[in-house]
C-alpha cells in the first residue's frame, strides 16, 4: 500500500513540475529585443485592423491582449506569448481569471492555448545603430510613423484574417509604461 501512494505521489510530483516549468515558460518569457527580428518588430506598437475592429497588443514582457479597436475595454483574450520565427506563429497562452469574451472562437487547444500565424510582416526600422536620446525631433518623428504592416491568422474553425498596420509606441526606448499618456498630454498642451 505504501509503495502505490509513493508511486502516485510520485507520478504527481513529476506532472505538476512538468505543467510548472510549461506555464513558467509562457509566463517568464520574454520576446527577443535584437534588432531584425520578427519578435522585436512585433512588440514595437499596436497592431490595428480598422475594418474588422481588433487591435492586438504584443508587451516586451511577453504579455498580450486582444480588444475590440472601438471600445478598448472590450476584450477577446490576453495572457502570454512565444514566437516561434521558424514557422512564424506566435503561440498564446490564455490568461483563464482574465476578464474576456468567451464568444469569440481563439482556436483554444485544452481551453488555455491557442495559435496565431503572422505572415507578410513588413517593417523598417529608420535610425536603428542611433539611440533614441541622440536623435533629433524629425528623426524620432521619423521612426515614430514609420509604416509597418503584418497578417495573422488565427487558428480557430474560421480562420480569421486580420490585415493590420502597426502604431508604433515609444515605451521600446525607455521601457516606460506611461510614456505614450505624457506624449498625449505634451501634444495637448
Amino acid at each position: 500500500m505504501k509503495k502505490a501512494v509513493s508511486g502516485i505521489l510520485g507520478v504527481l510530483f513529476v506532472l505538476i513540475v512538468i505543467c510548472g516549468v510549461f506555464v513558467c515558460s509562457y509566463v517568464f518569457n520574454e520576446p527577443s529585443h535584437d534588432r531584425g527580428t520578427d519578435s522585436r518588430q512585433l512588440i514595437l506598437g499596436y497592431w490595428t485592423d480598422e475594418d474588422d475592429d481588433m487591435r492586438f497588443y504584443f508587451d516586451q514582457t511577453g504579455e498580450f491582449r486582444i480588444v475590440k479597436l472601438s471600445d478598448e475595454d472590450h476584450i477577446y483574450a490576453q495572457g502570454w506569448f512565444k514566437v516561434n520565427e521558424k514557422t512564424k506563429k506566435i503561440k498564446l497562452m490564455l490568461n483563464p481569471r482574465a476578464e474576456r469574451d468567451e464568444s469569440y472562437d481563439m482556436g483554444e487547444k485544452l481551453k488555455l492555448f491557442s495559435e496565431i500565424t503572422y505572415k507578410q510582416l513588413d517593417t523598417e526600422e529608420p535610425y536603428s545603430d542611433t539611440g533614441w536620446t541622440f536623435l533629433s525631433e524629425k528623426q524620432r518623428n521619423e521612426i515614430m510613423n514609420t509604416p509597418a504592416s503584418c497578417k495573422f491568422i488565427m487558428s480557430n474553425s474560421d480562420e480569421n484574417v486580420y490585415n493590420c498596420e502597426r502604431t508604433r509606441t515609444i515605451k521600446e526606448f525607455n521601457g516606460d509604461a506611461q510614456a505614450d499618456n505624457r506624449i498625449k498630454d505634451g501634444a495637448n498642451k
